[in-house]
């Protein structure tokens, strides 16, 4: 064969190889992370629900995450508390968070501080706050709508609610972080999330603009603002949540917002965990979607920083305390290895203890300890990943 000949035959090789490699199909989204993120293909656009899989990116380092827990019993999904509450041990409790943390940077994420408490709750957080900040630990506000029936759509005193929280913490210096409202996306469950109120939109909206403009007016500019997004809890309804936020919030939400926050419980609500292979890749798709698609429905691009806000596995009938270790461990480490990629920030174990360990469900299992604060072996190896990859702590 004639060198031209030839040389002619490799060039239309080569190009029709490449042809194929740039037409592969995009994949729906992966939710057992059986698919590697080397062999998932890119996604194509539109995809106005979320529904391909996002996760075909290359790992990369950026500085290290900032890790913490939620050190307050949790809230059960519905309309209320329902199960008994095993009682607090304040001393044992502050015994293992400080041990937990070392001498990483560490923040305790205080949740549940409803609109509907008014002053009498804030002066309880007040004091939660100055306690923590003694422990040597950041605090982050979990500020929730969940107003009293009188106050449900009444956003004149939701913002002047969000102006009493600023004027009430933003002088003690531990508290970093107000999260504004919480989980607006996920209207079944009032108890734990803000979707379920009237004008609940517009009350993240205006509650982070209202949050923003006041700390920088009264000189607490170091309040640093956001909110947060519970991962798939419905295509059409996640869709639509991210869409009215461009509507309602447009450029100024963007220009008031310090952070995005992601809840995600892979194995425990969505995806279910008879349906994930690999629990870091089910992780990696939500991340993936996050960065990608939703947040850009938006506008809110790459310089917008991620936390892992709440994520968790629990114990309980049927759920072992092994596979719990070895699940935050896939998570962590996950969050690790892309915090460059997707602009991870901090990641938030929910939570700290169990709400009871004799409980009919697994709503009472998230803890790393068990109710008596005896620890789980999840507790050492989240120990031992903070030691190995969190930030220093902050003067």
């Amino acid at each position: 064969m004639k060198p031209a000949r030839r040389s002619l035959l490799l060039a239309l090789a080569l190009a029709f190889f490449a042809a194929s490699a740039g037409t592969a199909s995009a994949i729906p989204w992966d939710m057992g992370g059986k698919v590697p993120p080397s062999e998932t293909p890119a996604p194509e656009t539109p995809d106005p629900l979320c529904q391909q899989s996002y996760a075909n990116d290359l790992p990369e380092a950026g500085p290290r995450l900032h890790f913490g827990v939620g050190p307050r019993l949790a809230g059960e999904i519905g309309t209320g508390q329902t199960t008994p509450l095993t009682p607090e041990n304040w001393r044992k409790r502050d015994q293992a968070l400080k041990r937990l943390a070392g001498d990483r940077d560490f923040t305790v994420r205080l949740n549940r501080l409803f609109l509907s408490d008014g002053w009498k709750g804030i002066r309880k957080f007040q004091k939660m706050a100055r306690h923590y900040g003694r422990l040597g630990f950041g605090v982050e506000l979990q500020v929730r709508y969940h107003p009293r029936p009188a106050q449900n759509g009444n956003l004149r005193a939701w913002l002047d609610y969000v102006r009493k929280v600023v004027r009430a913490f933003g002088p003690i210096h531990s508290v970093r972080t107000l999260q504004i409202t919480n989980e607006v996306n996920l209207s079944t469950s009032p108890n734990t999330s803000d979707g379920a109120w009237e004008k609940s939109t517009e009350a993240l909206v205006a509650g982070v603009k209202t949050a923003r403009r006041y700390s920088d007016r009264i000189g607490h500019g170091h309040l640093m603002i956001g909110f947060n997004f519970a991962w798939r809890f419905g295509p059409q309804a996640d869709a639509d949540f991210w869409n009215r936020l461009r509507e309602v919030g447009g450029k100024e939400l963007r220009q008031a917002t310090d952070w995005v926050g992601l809840d995600l419980y892979p194995g425990t609500y969505l995806p279910p965990a008879a349906l994930i292979t690999d629990y870091g890749d089910a992780f990696l798709e939500a991340l993936a979607q996050m960065r990608e698609c939703y947040m850009p429905m938006a506008g809110f691009g790459p310089r917008f920083p991620i936390k892992i806000e709440e994520t968790g596995w629990p114990t309980g009938p049927g759920r072992s305390e092994a596979d719990q270790k070895e699940i935050l461990r896939e998570f962590v480490s996950t969050t690790h290895r892309y915090r460059g990629t997707y602009n991870l920030t901090d990641f938030r174990w929910f939570g700290l203890r169990d709400n009871n360990s004799q409980g009919p469900d697994l709503q009472s299992f998230f803890g790393l300890l068990r109710d008596d604060y005896s620890r789980k072996p999840a507790y050492g190896e989240y120990r031992k990943l903070i030691a190995s990859h969190g930030a220093g702590r902050k003067s």
